[in-house]
């Protein structure tokens, strides 16, 4: 009977990681552009969404349109140079985190998890290792947080037009087609 009722509890636990969503509020994706080879800048994207299945998919929507560099110009300019907003509205990115991982932590435990992500910009899909830590910040609520910045290369995404496009309006020497980015995500259910 003891053994039914552990079974039955493990299941419970498991099945419960269904339907987890991304809280907005708490979750955020920041990456930086260097410029003439020394101007470090950081970037973000105020919005995201996304959610995490119970067989580990985690899927994740980046609208563009949230793009903020805390330039107006330079968010409109980037919004139609280099991520063709009006015909791509949206950032994907998905990975594989088995949701049992993060049932066998203690409230408070975390672990580092590394794993493949896929991420699209325009019409251009490309497989990026990311490593993460996993945190168990309470029951029902998740974080995940990237332990080494994603190194994005822009011209595997065929953005690098778009970049030397900005780099031409703004009158720069250079602009880095290498961009890191860094995400922190919160799921709750």
């Amino acid at each position: 009977m003891r053994l039914l009722i552990a079974a039955f509890a493990l299941s419970t636990a498991f099945g419960s990681q269904a339907n987890w969503q991304l809280d907005p509020a708490q979750s955020q994706l920041r990456f930086v552009s260097v410029k003439n080879g020394v101007v470090a800048e950081v970037h973000k994207f105020s919005q995201l969404a996304g959610s995490w299945a119970d067989d580990g998919k985690v899927s994740v929507q980046i609208p563009v349109a949230t793009l903020d560099t805390m330039i107006p110009i330079r968010n409109e300019r980037m919004l139609e140079h280099v991520f063709k907003a009006a015909t791509f509205p949206n950032i994907t990115a998905s990975a594989m985190i088995a949701p049992k991982l993060v049932s066998d932590l203690m409230v408070g435990g975390s672990m580092q998890h590394s794993t493949e992500l896929s991420l699209t910009l325009l019409d251009q899909t490309q497989t990026l290792p990311v490593q993460l830590t996993l945190t168990k910040l309470a029951d029902g609520k998740i974080q995940a947080a990237t332990t080494a910045p994603v190194l994005v290369n822009s011209a595997a995404f065929k953005l690098d037009n778009g970049v030397r496009k900005l780099q031409e309006i703004a009158k720069l020497n250079d602009i880095s087609l290498m961009v890191p980015v860094t995400f922190n995500v919160e799921f709750k259910r």
